[in-house]
């Protein structure tokens, strides 16, 4: 052990080690420090080697000794100890009592990174101690992944995570879209002039700050509400500023989707947020020119899942306009089959005719379809700007969206402005474009460079016709044969405000069309700009 004894004044022999005390030659460092044999475990108890560690201490009183003190480990240090154990010194910052206080270790293996804290901790100096350590896994933050896994350099927070491995994760307690690139996004919160100005919480307030905490609302539990495969998120939880959850499944055994929430105290769901298990990784995207924008669009609808087809078959999640709450999808013409944590078959889902519908209602009822009859809507009122911050337009609105905090997209994308649906409908009210390809065994439809040559950069892409479910009673419709209507974030200038615009096609050609605010109707996200 004498390699250890670096903070000595010379050499140092240990003469011997006894069950608690450490004898030395160094009269200088007798009795004014302790060596600690660690064995570092997880939770199962397997040994784990890091090849860092970093050693925490915080203590108060006379002589203080806070700090962190990194240690590099090398192999050799395992192949002549055995696999986990470390053995680490330190003295007590000349404290004749030794150490007493906090020590935080985080042990660093491979990409993963392991936590152990232990408060009220006494080590006398002069002593030997061995100290077998289970340490937790800590959780992968999804908030710092991009939609393929790969960790980000700064902190990107939205209402949908795309997850693709089973593990341990954790996400922040922080209102869709308010952290962007690792800065407070404001914009995603703050509206315009005549239309929604400040967006609002679950109690109808403005909200004030990203993260829930600051606005004055304490979290205390989470609840998975439904996930559309049995065993997909086998935990969730509260852990300080951010909610944990288990995901038990790789997406390549089976992708699926779940939506889990914050509460309070009382019971209250404050937020909630969709997880989507999938194999997609956004990383290969599609340029549509329309002339006056140019859209990175997504290659399958937000929360789809490939069920046969070569990936052409499947179910997606729905969206009623303005919220960012996922709906669980259809296996035509009959509803998915979703489940609790504990594997029980449960709703998931319900209808509310309420034509005083709040956006606070709508928050803190994640799973309740709403309509409102004075406005067909979600929601008593018909604002403009629900998806698109800033926008006070309607139709073909061709600037890029303001990502709101209501977007049910991932980090970095966001629902289309009406421009792009115009572009592939065919333009004005009531004409129509001619689909590229009708894939009837498949129920669906493609675009490519032969609809509007030069129109496109990259792959095909193909929109399964996913109809849509009904504002007033949230039952899935099927309008003469298979269609499909996909949400822009742009309203519709007629009728009342009381619809918003939509791609709508089906067997015979691509049509610039309308539905109701209260439709449930799927999303095809596109890169935000």
């Amino acid at each position: 052990l004498a390699d250890y004894f670096d903070n000595a004044s010379a050499e140092v022999t240990v003469s011997s080690v006894g069950t608690s005390t450490v004898t030395t030659t160094d009269a200088e460092f007798e009795n004014s420090g302790f060596i600690i044999r660690f064995t570092l475990q997880d939770k199962a108890g397997n040994a784990i080697s890091p090849s860092q560690l970093d050693i925490t201490t915080t203590t108060s009183g006379e002589y203080p000794l806070t700090g962190t003190t990194t240690i590099t480990i090398p192999r050799s240090t395992y192949e002549a100890n055995g696999e986990g154990v470390v053995f680490a010194t330190w003295s007590g910052a000349g404290d004749p009592t030794g150490f007493s206080g906090t020590v935080n270790l985080t042990a660093t293996v491979g990409e993963d990174t392991y936590n152990y804290e232990k408060t009220d901790v006494t080590f006398a100096n002069g002593k030997y101690y061995e100290i077998k350590v289970k340490m937790a896994k800590e959780p992968a933050d999804l908030s710092m992944l991009d939609c393929a896994g790969n960790d980000r350099a700064s902190q990107w927070t939205a209402n949908c995570y795309m997850v693709h491995t089973a593990g341990d994760y954790k996400l922040p307690l922080v209102y869709g879209n308010a952290i962007k690139n690792g800065e407070t996004n404001s914009e995603a919160y703050t509206g315009v002039s005549g239309q929604l100005e400040k967006f609002l919480r679950h109690d109808g307030k403005a909200i004030t700050d990203p993260w829930i905490k600051n606005n004055g609302i304490t979290v205390t539990s989470a609840e998975l509400l439904w996930q559309d495969a049995e065993g997909l998120i086998t935990k969730v939880g509260i852990d300080g500023d951010y909610l944990t959850l288990t995901v038990g499944k790789d997406a390549a055994t089976q992708e699926g989707n779940a939506v889990i929430a914050a509460k309070t105290s009382y019971g209250t769901i404050v937020w909630s947020w969709h997880i989507w298990v999938t194999t997609q990784t956004f990383a290969t995207l599609t340029t549509v020119k329309t002339g006056s924008h140019d859209y990175q669009v997504t290659p399958v609808n937000l929360g789809w899942v490939a069920t046969g087809g070569d990936g052409k078959q499947g179910y997606n999640t729905y969206y009623q306009w303005g919220r960012k709450d996922a709906f669980k999808g259809t296996g035509a013409p009959d509803d998915k089959n979703v489940y609790d944590i504990k594997g029980n078959q449960v709703t998931g889902f319900t209808c509310t005719l309420d034509i005083s519908a709040t956006i606070a209602d709508n928050i803190k009822n994640p799973t309740t379809h709403y309509y409102s009859s004075a406005t067909w809507g979600p929601c008593y009122t018909t604002y403009y700007n629900m998806w698109d911050a800033q926008n006070t337009a309607t139709d073909n609105v061709t600037s890029a969206t303001k990502k709101t905090v209501y977007d049910p997209s991932p980090a970095g994308f966001c629902v289309p402005t009406g421009n792009l649906w115009y572009f592939m409908g065919g333009g004005s009210q009531g004409s129509s474009r001619i689909y590229d390809t009708w894939d009837s065994a498949n129920k669906g439809a493609t675009w490519s460079n032969s609809v509007v040559e030069g129109s496109i950069t990259g792959d095909d892409l193909w929109f399964p016709a996913s109809d849509y479910r009904m504002g007033g009673y949230g039952t899935f419709y099927q309008y003469d044969g298979p269609q499909g209507w996909y949400w822009s974030a742009s309203p519709y200038s007629g009728n009342n405000d009381r619809y918003c615009r939509v791609l709508d096609f089906n067997s015979n050609k691509w049509f610039w069309y309308q539905r109701t605010r209260a439709d449930s109707c799927p999303v095809r996200s596109v890169a935000e700009e």
